[in-house]
């Protein structure tokens, strides 16, 4: 198919038959930013825009209205005019692209003179809000308190040093994310309404002022206007109010404003002698005050807005779980990773060892953590990196060490995962929760040579044990890797080399057993593997044992899963 260049009147003439509907190609000091060529349209009494960039017809057609405005805002079109279409490009073809975005456009306004989609303002409000936000540079962040956007609360504030207000649902949360992300409790907290609202307002009653602000809050909450009024008692210079609702889905959505007093001629905000001037006695002195403060609708966003995918009832079980991680070491750190970015919110990581130059292509820790301890450095960052969690503790200890000293820790556990790769220290981890009182579940995962296979087997009540896997001298009892390059020097002989996509599926394959375990969709025993394709079988050497092959079958040449029961003659 040939591709007709900018003007081809094949286009051109597509618009020109439209007739009187088509009001002309448009200039092109009065295009869009970024778009090359554009023409008018007239439908229904509305002007509507289709403009293209210089990627098209590898990028889809935009339609706009002209003379949008927040009054007679409509859903599904961005503050500019811009309606948002689901349309898709033709590549190469021009006129069916322009043809289909013309298509959606007049659907989608059809539907809205019907009123259609009215409820998506409010089940996408936080879109809209983000759309017809006043102030660019603010920011706002919320973390929800335990009920949501059903009640109103009097939150506690802090300010980032690069401006970011974050909103937590109490002091304690607040300390908590803070020393999370800093290391150090906040030096200072505000006071901050959220303020529930119900029903959510749709664009065209978003406040434009503190004054239409407070009138929003008299009507829509139940106790909103005496967090105002508490407010104005502190006599702030500046204060964020949070607006929060739910959707008709049910879907819970967080509104920030920013307010703060005028600014006299030298700059400086008004003092409280002159916020006060000239009130008329007869009014509410706290409304009055209040409705003096200038107010900027700003870009808010939800702290646990990353928080799992999974269903809401599953992240209940997964944020009350206790999981202790022996090993952290390049499997046992990613899989530490992996559940607290699932959800889980208690963990106790344990390793003895410091961070070695030769693992920081394979390890979660970089270059900044080398000669630093493992657990230790691994917490901190887990900490840091999703400062909401409620528990990361690392112990530079052996497990048997944490066993003995943190007895209570231990009996509080619901599963202990082993990643130590060393037949002794699982030993450990089997010896201690063998004793009266203990009742976690354990996971084993470690790697064959090179990642080639790695295995992770769950072990509970069931009768079965860790041990029955391996001889007296701790060799397991069907390995799947023969052969293989010895260790290079470099690595002390302790490892055989592998890198981060081969170890990928290893911390996989244990933090989904994990999750399957902590969601009861796992019962002991259970023994998965993960084979490496033939390549890399090939590059290290090795072949697979002849034991595996008998009792699981010959692998094909793409690997991948196998699970079996954890039995042996």
């Amino acid at each position: 198919m040939t591709v007709a260049g900018f003007g081809d009147q094949g286009l051109d003439a597509w618009f020109t038959g439209l007739g009187d509907e088509f009001l002309g190609r448009i200039p092109v000091g009065s295009l869009r930013p970024r778009m090359v060529e554009g023409w008018r349209l007239l439908w229904r009494g509305r002007e509507l825009e289709i403009q293209v960039d210089a990627d098209f017809p590898f990028s889809v057609a935009r339609a706009y209205l002209v003379g949008y405005s927040r009054a007679a805002a409509e859903p599904h079109v961005e503050r500019d005019g811009k309606l948002c279409l689901a349309t898709k490009a033709v590549p190469g073809d021009r006129l069916r692209t322009v043809q289909a975005v013309v298509a959606d456009a007049v659907q989608l306004l059809t539907d809205n003179e019907t009123r259609k989609h009215d409820d998506d303002f409010r089940d996408d409000f936080g879109l809209y809000w983000l759309s017809w936000a006043t102030s660019g540079d603010a920011r706002v962040e919320v973390l929800p308190g335990p009920h949501g956007a059903d009640k109103t609360m009097l939150g506690r504030a802090v300010t980032t040093t690069n401006g970011r207000t974050l909103v937590f649902p109490d002091k304690a949360e607040a300390t908590k994310v803070w020393k999370n992300l800093t290391g150090a409790p906040p030096m200072a907290l505000r006071e901050t309404p959220v303020i529930a609202i119900d029903p959510l307002p749709a664009p065209d009653r978003y406040p434009e002022t503190a004054e239409e602000l407070w009138a929003l809050v008299e009507a829509r909450s139940q106790d909103g206007v005496g967090l105002l009024k508490r407010l104005m008692n502190n006599s702030p210079k500046e204060a964020v109010v949070v607006l929060a609702g739910k959707a008709p889905s049910g879907r819970e959505h967080y509104a920030a404003m920013y307010l703060r007093r005028p600014l006299d001629r030298g700059g400086k905000p008004f003092n409280r002698r002159t916020m006060r001037k000239d009130i008329d006695p007869s009014k509410e002195t706290t409304r009055t005050v209040f409705g003096r403060f200038k107010l900027d609708r700003v870009f808010t966003q939800r702290m646990d807005s990353s928080a799992s995918r999974l269903p809401e009832g599953v992240r209940a079980q997964m944020k009350g779980a206790m999981v202790i991680i022996a090993g952290c070491g390049a499997l046992g750190s990613g899989v530490a990773r992996m559940l607290a970015q699932a959800g889980v919110e208690h963990l106790r990581l344990v390793d003895p060892e410091d961070l070695g130059w030769e693992n920081i292509r394979r390890h979660e820790l970089g270059a900044l953590a080398v000669g630093t301890g493992k657990a230790k450095s691994l917490a901190d960052s887990i900490r840091a990196s999703l400062p909401t969690i409620s528990l990361v503790e690392g112990f530079a200890s052996t497990f048997a060490a944490f066993a003995r000293e943190h007895p209570e820790a231990l009996k509080a556990a619901d599963l202990v995962i082993s990643c130590t790769g060393e037949w002794v220290a699982d030993s450990s981890v089997e010896d201690a929760l063998s004793q009266p009182g203990q009742n976690a579940a354990a996971i084993y995962g470690w790697m064959e040579p090179h990642a080639l296979a790695t295995h992770a087997v769950l072990i509970g009540n069931s009768g079965k044990k860790f041990a029955d896997g391996f001889d007296d001298q701790g060799q397991f009892r069907l390995p799947v890797v023969a052969g293989g390059k010895p260790p290079p020097a470099e690595c002390g002989g302790a490892s055989t080399p592998f890198g981060a996509v081969e170890l990928a599926h290893a911390q996989a394959l244990v933090a989904r057993l994990a999750i399957d375990v902590l969601r009861g969709l796992a019962d002991a025993p259970v023994w998965r593997s993960w084979l490496a394709d033939a390549t890399a079988f090939q590059e290290a050497d090795a072949s697979v044992t002849s034991g595996w092959a008998a009792a699981r079958g010959q692998p094909d040449d793409v690997g991948g899963p196998y699970e079996g029961d954890w039995a042996f003659p």
